[in-house]
C-alpha cells in the first residue's frame, strides 16, 4: 500500500511541512552570469530599472554563463528570473522570432513579459547568437523589437523550448507600449488572484506582488503535470489554474491511480517539494487543455528575498490547502481500507 494513505506517515509529512516553512530558509543559489546589453529606461516618476542578468549560450554548445568573450567556462542552464529587477508578469501572447537559423519567422508564445525582455516558448531551439528581432502580438497592435538571446532550456514536461530574450535598445515609444502591456496584465492577474483563487485572503497589493513573479504554462488533456513521490526543480512549482481542469490522484498499492479531487479555475496546487523539501503527496493530471499560472523555485526565491512577508503568506496559504486535502486523503483511505 502506498505510504500516502498511512495516517501516521501523512501526519508526520504535514508536520514536517509546517516546521520547515520559513521565509529565511536557505536555497542552493544559482550561478549567475553578467548582464545582457539592454538600456536602462523607465517611465517618469519610476525608479530606473536595471536590465536582465542573464546566461548566454554558444552555437551548438551546452548552455553557459555569460563571460568575457575569451572565456570557455561552461555550466548548466540557468533561468535567471530571480535576478530581474524589472517588473514582469505572466502573459500568453503570440510571438514571431526572426533569426539567422530560419528563412521565415519561428512562431512562439510569450510565457512572461517584462520591461527589459521576455520568456518565449517555441517548438524548436535556435542559436541565441542568431536572434535578430521579435514581433509581439499585443492586443492593440504588433510590436517589433530588436532582441538579444540570453538563455535557453528545454521543458520536457511540455515538449517545448524556453528562451529568455532581452530587448536591444528599444525606442521610448516601444517601451511605452511594453509598459502598458505589463501594467495591464499585472492588474488583470492581480484581480484574478484576489477575487477568484485560494489566495483571496491576500490583499490587493499582495496580489500585485505575486502577479510580478508569475509565468504561464500549458498542458494538453492527459498530460502529467507532476508525479506522486517525485521532487526536483522541473516540477516543484506552485500552480494556479486559469483555464481547464486538473485531477489530483493517489497511487494505491503502487499500482492503482485513485482520483482524489478535480480542481478547476482558481484552485491552488503543487509546491510542496519547494516549501518543505518533501516529495509530492499526489499526482496532478490535466483533464482538458489547461493553462496554469506558475510560481517556480526561482520566482519563489525572488519573492522571499524581495518581499519575505509575502513569500511567507503564500507558503502558509499553500500549506493550508495541502492540510485540507490531507484530511480528504485520510477520509479516502478509511473508505478504501
Amino acid at each position: 500500500m502506498s505510504s500516502v494513505l498511512d495516517p501516521n506517515h501523512a501526519s508526520r509529512a504535514m508536520l514536517n511541512s509546517i516546521l520547515h516553512i520559513s521565509c529565511d530558509s536557505a536555497d542552493h543559489p544559482n550561478r549567475i552570469g553578467e548582464e545582457c546589453s539592454s538600456p536602462t529606461t523607465a517611465r517618469p516618476k519610476q525608479e530606473a530599472l536595471r536590465p536582465f542578468k542573464t546566461i548566454t549560450q554558444g552555437d551548438s554548445q551546452p548552455m553557459s554563463e555569460a563571460k568575457p568573450e575569451d572565456s570557455n567556462t561552461r555550466s548548466g542552464p540557468v533561468d535567471p528570473l530571480e535576478l530581474r529587477s524589472n517588473p514582469r508578469v505572466g502573459t500568453d501572447l503570440p510571438v514571431e522570432l526572426y533569426t539567422g537559423d530560419f528563412a521565415g519567422a519561428l512562431l512562439g508564445r510569450s510565457r512572461d513579459l517584462g520591461i527589459g525582455g521576455a520568456c518565449i516558448a517555441t517548438q524548436s531551439p535556435f542559436s541565441l547568437k542568431s536572434l535578430q528581432r521579435i514581433v509581439i502580438g499585443l492586443p492593440s497592435q504588433n510590436l517589433t523589437l530588436d532582441a538579444i538571446g540570453c538563455w535557453q532550456r528545454e521543458d520536457p514536461e511540455e515538449n517545448i523550448v524556453l528562451t529568455g530574450i532581452s530587448f536591444d535598445n528599444p525606442h521610448a515609444e516601444q517601451l511605452e507600449l511594453v509598459w502598458d502591456q505589463v501594467l495591464d496584465a499585472g492588474k488583470k492577474l492581480a484581480r484574478f488572484l484576489y477575487k477568484r483563487t485560494a489566495l483571496h485572503e491576500l490583499g490587493l497589493e499582495e496580489a500585485m506582488g505575486l502577479a510580478q513573479v508569475t509565468r504561464f504554462r500549458t498542458f494538453a488533456p492527459g498530460d502529467m503535470i507532476y508525479r506522486q513521490g517525485t521532487r526536483g526543480d522541473a516540477n516543484d512549482s506552485i500552480f494556479l489554474i486559469t483555464e481547464g481542469n486538473v485531477t489530483l490522484q493517489l497511487r494505491i498499492r503502487d499500482a492503482i491511480e485513485q482520483p482524489l479531487v478535480q480542481l478547476s479555475i482558481g484552485d491552488l496546487f503543487g509546491g510542496l517539494p519547494l516549501l518543505a523539501d518533501i516529495p509530492h503527496a499526489e499526482s496532478a493530471v490535466a483533464d482538458s487543455n489547461v493553462r496554469l499560472l506558475e510560481i517556480d523555485r526561482a520566482a519563489f526565491r525572488q519573492l522571499r528575498s524581495m518581499k519575505p512577508w509575502l513569500g511567507h503568506r503564500l507558503g502558509v496559504a499553500l500549506l493550508r490547502v495541502h492540510a485540507t486535502r490531507m484530511a480528504d486523503t485520510l477520509g479516502l483511505a478509511s473508505k478504501i481500507l
